[in-house]
C-alpha cells in the first residue's frame, strides 16, 4: 500500500467573525489554540483558508469522531465567548 502523506484534521473553516473572536478571545482560553498542543485545537492553513480544529491520528475509530467534532464544537465555543457553534460547521479535511 501506498502512503499519501496526507493526515486528516477535523476542525472548522476561520471566517472574518471567528478570526475576530481568535484576536480577542474569552479570558484564560489562548492556551486551547496557541501552544500546538496536541490534546488542544491547532489553527492550520490550507490552500488559501484557515481552520481551527486537531488533528486525528491513523486508525482513528469512527465511532468517535463524534466525540472530536463535539469537543472542537465545545473548545471554539469557549474561545468565542459563548457564541453557538453547529456540529455541522465541523468538517474533515486531507491536509
Amino acid at each position: 500500500m501506498e502512503e499519501s502523506g496526507n493526515r486528516l484534521f477535523v476542525g472548522i473553516k476561520i471566517t472574518k467573525a471567528l478570526q475576530e473572536d481568535i484576536d480577542s478571545p474569552a479570558p484564560g482560553v489562548k492556551h486551547y489554540f496557541e501552544s500546538n498542543n496536541k490534546e488542544y485545537l491547532q489553527i492550520v492553513q490550507m490552500r488559501d483558508e484557515k481552520f481551527i480544529g486537531r488533528y486525528i491520528n491513523d486508525g482513528f475509530p469512527v465511532a468517535n469522531l463524534a466525540d472530536v467534532g463535539r469537543n472542537v464544537c465545545s473548545i471554539v465555543k469557549l474561545i468565542t465567548k459563548g457564541k453557538r457553534i453547529e456540529e455541522k460547521e465541523v468538517q474533515i479535511y486531507s491536509c
